[in-house]
């Protein structure tokens, strides 16, 4: 995987790396990175295995920057194939194994005690490479690390004579080394397996001829034939056929759906039963499985906030290590003391907490059809008080219907359906469909309006066979001096606290009818909102709805609280208040008309966002499916990693401190210490992992 953005001589890289096994690589390639003449950026996410680098290509070019990586151990843009990561794995185990082997045959002296040393010493030698490798590339960097400790220790308790030690050493820290590198790969596995979905060839109808051609080759308005248990590799419309559509790649739903002619497919979804012809519309990075693939790629770019903490832990931990050492050979004037305070010494541990933690659950949850782009905003998650979400496309299904139909002063229900119909004939609104959809149902004739303006929250005003139509809210009507009669209004009240909407129409400066339309709650949408206050987090509607309607569906759901009759950017304003007084806040709703708000929000959630480019850049976490209850899944999701993340730092500070401080008081010895140095590693690696499961 390499991806690259140029912009004039700016030129921005995320490539993979090879050979990184722990906090002290990344730190490395870092710094070495960034003292190259043009760098401006040079980070490392060891859990995610790659490099992100910003240059002025006319200063540096990428293959210098490879080159230097190469001079201090590592590879760039290279990407390992499955087996050849097996087969390093496969090579690792035997050595570790062949390690511990031949320190038991000398601990258990089956060997003559001249024979035992000996074995000893070839499993220093069987493991030392590794190590005594990196701690080289470490010092050409001009940098001690845990490695140069390591090899200082080895040569030490080989002099002193102490060779059962140093195979311990040896066999411990290539365990752990090897425990970091299973575990990462582990948590990227989710990531690769999303990035290896799309199909990389398509079978293309032209000129009445079928051929399998590479996806590279498709072009828009193709034709693409997919059969019953394959993936469909494009973005398009069914024009033949119908299937059975396992979207589960998209969307993360278990659940497969009926599609038929007219219907969008995504690329990477399967056709579990059925022949279809799809009319190609986008293809490759332009797919919604692309773009998928882009944001996972980039979320794992970012670090979060916590990481700051273990950052400054490292950064500090291997110099106060080497003094301590220093120290402790000064005050007892035992080399074997101070070699064992080099000994227990790992910082890995604390550098790996975050990391791993937010790969893994970014890894997962877009294979549930959850994108968090980033490590921050996955942190964010775990901390968020306050759930503000919009009513209509979010808490209801979008899909309203007109409920009744009221005349006053001598109107018909079909005047009035009428009426509001030439002022919605239009409008493209949820409410205008469900207006016009009545009119066509009862075969009412709708003439074109001849004037026509929008009322933005409040409705809309026409002009028909020289008649002034007004359809809105009661605001609008006052704005316009239209009279409201108090049975009007009466009426009105008694349909919003049954949760319906109020659309009033006037002509000639009065209220001639009203009509009522209402909007089903999502599906199991009372139990997400119950599991919210479950997870301690408080629930605000806002919505530019009427107050008593908009409290109506809130009572039905149990939301606590309620503000109506805002516009977009007044939605935004008052998160804006929220987080001013303290709160963390996140934000759902559609990605378009909710920008404002969500762009605002600490985090913002865009709901349905499959095969919708705008909806999924709007927002810092997309959901693809119109899944409510995805959210508290989410949050859920956000509070575990942020926990995991504490508990993995807290572990890994704690092991290395009171190792350190038991180690230079003389109740470790180096065998036990090079115990001590795997444990963190193992402890953190083993609280991460539940977050893969």
């Amino acid at each position: 995987m390499e991806k690259r953005q140029n912009q004039g001589t700016e030129c921005h890289e995320v490539c993979e790396i090879e050979g990184v096994h722990c906090a002290d690589c990344a730190e490395r390639i870092e710094r070495v990175l960034s003292t190259l003449e043009g760098v401006t950026r040079s980070e490392v996410n060891f859990a995610a295995k790659t490099l992100t680098i910003d240059y002025d290509k006319e200063k540096v070019s990428i293959d210098e920057i490879k080159e230097t990586a190469k001079k201090i151990g590592y590879n760039l843009g290279l990407h390992e194939k499955p087996h050849l990561e097996t087969k390093k794995y496969v090579l690792n185990i035997l050595r570790i194994g062949l390690i511990g082997f031949l320190m038991f045959v000398s601990w258990a002296n089956l060997l003559p005690s001249y024979m035992g040393y000996d074995v000893s010493l070839v499993a220093v030698a069987v493991g030392a490479y590794p190590i005594l490798k990196d701690a080289f590339f470490s010092l050409r960097a001009r940098k001690i690390e845990v490695s140069v400790f390591i090899t200082i220790a080895l040569v030490a308790t080989v002099i002193l004579g102490e060779f059962l030690s140093a195979a311990a050493i040896t066999f411990f820290v290539l365990t752990a080394w090897f425990v970091e590198e299973f575990t990462v790969d582990k948590s990227r596995r989710a990531i690769q397996e999303i990035v290896e979905i799309a199909p990389k060839n398509a079978l293309v109808l032209r000129d009445g001829k079928e051929s399998l051609l590479p996806i590279e080759e498709i072009k828009t308005g193709d034709i693409v034939i997919v059969k019953s248990g394959e993936k469909i590799p494009v973005d398009g419309k069914i024009i033949s056929g119908q299937a059975l559509i396992n979207q589960a790649a998209i969307t993360g739903e278990v659940l497969s759906v009926e599609k038929g002619l007219g219907d969008t497919v995504f690329a990477g979804t399967i056709s579990e039963v059925g022949v279809i012809q799809i009319r190609v519309e986008k293809t490759g990075g332009d797919t919604t499985i692309g773009r998928i693939i882009r944001m996972v790629e980039e979320a794992q770019e970012g670090k979060a906030a916590i990481q700051k903490v273990a950052d400054r832990f490292t950064a500090y931990f291997t110099p106060l290590v080497l003094a301590v050492s220093l120290l402790t050979y000064l005050l007892t004037n035992s080399i074997i003391t101070a070699v064992t305070v080099l000994v227990v010494a790992c910082p890995c541990a604390v550098a790996l907490a975050t990391p791993l933690a937010v790969v893994a659950t970014i890894g997962k949850s877009s294979k549930r059809g959850a994108l968090i782009k980033g490590g921050n905003y996955l942190e964010a998650l775990g901390r968020v008080n306050i759930i503000a979400m919009d009513k209509t496309g979010t808490l209801t299904m979008n899909k309203p219907q007109v409920m009744d139909v009221k005349g006053f002063d001598g109107h018909s229900e079909e005047e009035i359906i009428r009426l509001a119909a030439i002022a919605e004939k239009r409008s493209e609104h949820p409410l205008a469909i469900a207006v016009m959809k009545r009119a066509e149902k009862q075969g009412i004739t709708v003439p074109a309006p001849e004037e026509l303006e929008i009322i933005r929250g409040k409705g809309i005003i026409v002009k028909s066979d020289g008649r002034k139509i007004i359809l809105g809210n009661m605001e609008l009507m006052r704005n316009n001096n239209v009279k409201i009669a108090s049975r009007v209004k009466r009426y009105i009240w008694e349909r919003e606290e049954e949760g319906k909407t109020a659309l009033l129409i006037s002509h000639d400066g009065h209220v001639c009818g009203v009509i009522t339309v209402a909007d089903a709650p999502r599906y199991k949408s009372k139990e997400t909102i119950a599991e919210l206050k479950k997870l301690g987090v408080k629930t605000i509607m806002l919505t530019g709805d009427n107050p008593r309607t908009a409290r109506a569906i809130a009572n039905q759901l149990g939301i606590d609280e309620v503000i109506a009759g805002m516009l977009p950017e007044e939605k935004a304003n008052k998160i804006k208040e929220l987080e001013d007084s303290g709160k963390r806040v996140a934000m759902v709703g559609d990605g378009i008309n909710d920008a404002p708000a969500l762009a605002q929000a600490t985090v913002g959630i865009a709901m349905g966002a499959a095969g919708t480019a705008a909806a999924m850049e709007a927002a810092n976490i997309v959901l693809m499916a119109d899944d409510l209850a995805k959210i508290p899944e989410i949050i859920q999701a956000g509070k575990k990693t942020l926990r995991t993340i504490k508990q993995n730092i807290t572990i890994g500070i704690l092991f290395n401190i009171i190792g350190v401080g038991l180690a230079a008081f003389g109740f470790l010895t180096p065998f036990l210490a090079a115990v001590a140095h795997f444990l963190p590693d193992l402890a953190v690696s083993l609280n991460s992992s539940k977050l893969i499961i």
